[in-house]
């Protein structure tokens, strides 16, 4: 495994929810369990839920670990998504949803007179979509260039609204860093030298680097689980 600079040529740009940008390590995560999740069903195995209390698989990524803190807070060797072009504020477009009635009907047996499209489960929608416009987003990581590169072909867009066009990569790049680059910066840091992923203080000792503040986020993937959730050093944001 080496240092590497991965990068999404983008259609336009692309929707995240969080300050920063979608991490490496969970979108490799990701792609593997949805091919894992296939394999299953055509073999006519149950694909089990994860459980809230239960500490979830780590899968097998093409990444190295960084083991610093050490106490089991290791994390992947990878970065969160960063705009290799300097953009303003995210651009905040708005998506739209109400309740088809005559499916809804065609769906139940006993549909009731008045269908509230004003509250409850079948209520029109307004909702803000904030969209990152920039041409192309970056990754730094150490790991296997072959296979990260194999798990990436595959995937067609990121981010949030996926299905209505958000997102849509053109191209994948993955090569290696510049020749003697660090490792330990590869792993951590954006493109600028500003913190490039949730990290704990254990890997940031004797350094001064940028970033997003302290708060409560995911390790490592599956980040929204709530046992990979601890108080660290959060990712510098453009936005």
């Amino acid at each position: 495994m080496r240092p590497l600079l991965v990068k999404a040529r983008l259609a336009h740009g692309i929707a995240h929810a969080a300050p920063w940008g979608v991490s490496l390590d969970g979108l490799l995560a990701a792609e593997i369990w949805a091919d894992q999740k296939a394999g299953k069903r055509d073999r006519g195995e149950d694909v089990a839920g994860l459980s809230d209390d239960v500490d979830p698989e780590d899968l097998d990524l093409p990444l190295a670990r960084c083991e610093l803190s050490g106490g089991g807070l290791w994390h992947w060797a990878a970065t969160c998504a960063y705009p290799e072009k300097p953009v303003d504020h995210p651009e905040v477009r708005y998506w739209t949803g109400r309740p088809d009635h005559a499916a809804l009907g065609d769906l139940v047996a006993d549909l009731p007179g008045v269908v509230s499209e004003r509250q409850g489960p079948y209520r029109s929608r307004s909702m803000p979509l904030l969209v990152t416009s920039t041409d192309t987003v970056t990754w730094q990581c150490v790991g296997d260039d072959e296979r990260i590169m194999a798990i990436l072909h595959g995937i067609a867009a990121i981010g949030k609204k996926r299905s209505q066009g958000e997102g849509r990569v053109l191209r994948w790049e993955v090569a290696p860093l510049y020749d003697g680059a660090d490792e330990w910066s590869a792993g951590h840091l954006h493109t600028d030298g500003t913190l490039g992923r949730p990290t704990p203080d254990g890997c940031l000792l004797g350094t001064d680097i940028a970033s997003g503040g302290r708060g409560a986020t995911g390790l490592r993937p599956p980040y929204m689980h709530a046992i990979r959730r601890r108080v660290v050093n959060l990712p510098f944001s453009k936005a």
